[in-house]
């Protein structure tokens, strides 16, 4: 595991390149504590920061094939690499280490940009091709791992966080107002935009060629979904056959010379890789939770259950907001200093908690990230079947009336219960909308009603102007297509929720504190295998995770299969009222916010936080969003305080 960063520049000398690759790299120290390399040559340069993990004497980098013409940074984990080694030493190829990026090398040499279709596991890769003087960056497929880029004249940089290349050209400091809309929508930026006008992001499953001043970037995959519910075998046989496949996912990430934990929060993706390294013969299996002083938001009673069961050696980190209270601002900072842009998913505050918790046993861990995304686990899909059903409800019975009804009995309620009235009205009411729009509406942290409130006429002419695209580009495809709306949710939930979010925030939080973070279920065969089974096998009736369910029952205990679904989430709306109010005030309220005076109505949103303190509406996501954007701001645009080394412009 690295951090990687370099850079293409004809114009710059292999004198000038060693000073600016250290300069890139050393914003990665975090990635890559343990070690660092450095290949420069007229023109290009590469450099990366190691986490040891596997290979700890012989797996140094920049590492190349046997005449040099390849040189590769690698960051990630390939885990058939002792397979793809065996062939390509059948072939003639020479191996001087035993590492998984002398692999890569040789296979590039051989195949070229179809070399990234082998590869199973998770990486961030540059490969400098000096026969065709061409750099060739490549991302896993569900894009475990991150890389970012930008072009300034015949010169191409790239890192694997957006501060590596501020730290070579700061004046790439510039934001990108248009990514206010999408960020304000999704709490993202989708691929391949920035916060940052003129730094990309290469997207999941592609590859990027640079040549002579060009870039060409193309897919090399993507998830197939069935269409037809027609059985493709008897459940049986579906059940062993995904079995095997995850016995063998889990199997090959516990690979390491480092030590090893499981996250488990005891629902039943995380509890099914700990079944699973538990049948691999894992002894003892360490695991890590969280838990908070609130009973609504805690779990570690549940992952209790199974680590009792599996006898795991077990480690819970409890949350107390008053222990918090006075770090929370440091942390926010924290948090946006190592996402490089806003970042509006508040569960990754617990990540990075529960992240500097096992850092202190364990190097890498495995999570369950992404079975509810490939499986149709979360409670979006039940409201899928309560949509159908809801639709089938005759017109002369009223049914248009029903949110207006259930609204209007809000007011006899107690306030504190008004909102989840409020709530069961907008479900009802989003129920009869088409599925695009349902969807639009359901992943929405600020429906488009609010977002206009907080803008000024300006800003909402500049933010919700037509044409202006708030999804990547096959986003829109996906959703206009022939999918079933099952299949339609897990692509979109697979696309956006887990490689614009989940996997982003896992990445930050764990690489914070030098943690590996590895996901069996994202394997890329367990992907191609699940995304062909009929949507029938997964949702059954209102039975989400169907198939997995089938398969795990055998493994784990009875109230871990009983467990209803409870997302990784905080108490935000009290953290907000409390420990995070004054820096609100500083930044959301003040003369001198640092939210801008054309985009943003302060009038509004001074509004909207009293009615929040005063307990009238929860606008958590919103404040959240608007506090992230002006952390943002604070750090990288008002007071550009990023370390010193940013400032060195080359």
């Amino acid at each position: 595991m690295c951090g990687i960063a370099g850079l293409v520049n004809p114009a710059i000398s292999a004198g000038a390149l060693r000073r600016i690759v250290p300069l890139m790299t050393g914003t990665l120290l975090h990635r890559g504590p343990d070690d660092e390399g450095c290949y420069v040559s007229d023109g290009v340069g590469l450099g990366m920061r190691r986490l040891s993990i596997i290979d700890l004497a012989g797996g140094r980098q920049p590492i190349s094939n046997e005449d040099g013409s390849v040189q590769v940074v690698f960051n990630g984990e390939i885990y058939n690499y002792l397979e793809l080694r065996n062939a390509l030493s059948q072939r003639g190829h020479l191996f001087r280490t035993d590492s998984d990026t002398e692999v890569i090398a040789h296979l590039y040499e051989e195949k070229g940009v179809e070399s990234f279709t082998d590869l199973r596991g998770m990486f961030a890769i540059a490969i400098w091709d000096q026969r065709a003087r061409r750099l060739v960056l490549a991302r896993d497929r569900v894009g475990k791992k991150p890389l970012f880029y930008a072009q300034r004249g015949n010169a191409l940089l790239f890192g694997s966080e957006m501060k590596a290349i501020l730290a070579a050209d700061p004046a790439l400091a510039e934001p990108d107002v248009d990514s206010l809309a999408p960020y304000f929508q999704h709490g993202v930026v989708p691929e391949p935009r920035t916060m940052f006008r003129h730094i990309r992001k290469l997207g999941a499953a592609q590859w990027l060629a640079y040549e002579d001043g060009d870039i060409t970037v193309a897919p090399y995959w993507r998830p197939e979904f069935v269409e037809n519910d027609a059985p493709v075998s008897s459940r049986g046989q579906v059940v062993e056959e995904l079995d095997a496949l995850l016995e063998e996912a889990v199997r090959i990430r516990l690979m390491s010379e480092v030590p090893l934990g499981i996250f488990l929060s005891g629902g039943l993706d995380s509890s099914t890789i700990v079944a699973y390294a538990h049948k691999a013969g894992l002894r003892p299996i360490k695991t890590f939770t969280i838990g908070f002083d609130r009973r609504q938001w805690d779990e570690s009673a549940d992952a209790e259950v199974v680590a009792r069961h599996f006898r795991t050696d077990h480690h819970v980190l409890h949350l107390r907001e008053q222990d918090l209270a006075h770090s929370l601002p440091d942390t926010v900072f924290t948090l946006v200093r190592h996402f490089d842009e806003p970042f509006g998913d508040s569960s990754a505050l617990p990540t990075y908690y529960v992240s500097k918790l096992a850092r202190e046993h364990v190097t890498v861990i495995l999570s369950g990230d992404g079975g509810d995304e490939l499986f149709a686990g979360y409670t979006a899909y039940k409201g899928l079947r309560f949509a159908q059903h809801y639709q089938r409800v005759p017109r002369w019975l009223g049914r248009r009336h029903f949110p207006e009804i259930v609204q209007r009995g809000a007011r006899w309620l107690p306030r504190g219960r008004r909102y989840g009235a409020h709530r069961i009205a907008r479900v009802l009411r989003d129920s009869e909308l088409p599925f695009e729009s349902r969807y639009f509406l359901k992943g929405s942290l600020c429906r488009p009603e609010l977002f206009r409130q907080i803008l000024t006429d300006d800003g909402a002419a500049r933010l919700m102007r037509p044409g202006l695209s708030i999804f990547a580009d096959d986003i829109p495809r996906a959703m206009q297509s022939d999918m079933s709306e099952v299949n339609k949710t897990s692509y979109l939930g697979l696309r956006l929720g887990l490689v614009e979010d989940m996997l982003v925030k896992v990445d930050r939080m764990s690489m914070a504190h030098s943690l590996e973070v590895r996901s069996p279920l994202l394997d890329h065969r367990l992907i191609d295998f699940v995304t062909r089974l009929p949507p029938s096998l997964k949702l059954r009736g209102w039975e989400t995770k169907a198939i997995l369910r089938d398969t795990v029952r055998r493994y784990l205990p009875r109230a871990t299969m009983r467990k209803r679904k409870q997302g990784f989430s905080i108490p935000l709306r009290e953290w907000l009222r409390n420990g995070l109010n004054e820096m609100i005030g500083d930044f959301l309220e003040a003369d001198n916010s640092r939210l801008p005076s054309e985009l943003f109505n302060r009038a509004v949103i001074r509004g909207l936080l009293a009615e929040h303190r005063r307990g009238e509406a929860d606008h958590s996501s919103i404040i959240w969003l608007l506090l992230n954007y002006a952390t943002w701001r604070d750090i990288y645009i008002d007071r550009r305080d990023t370390p010193a080394l940013l400032r060195q412009a080359v």
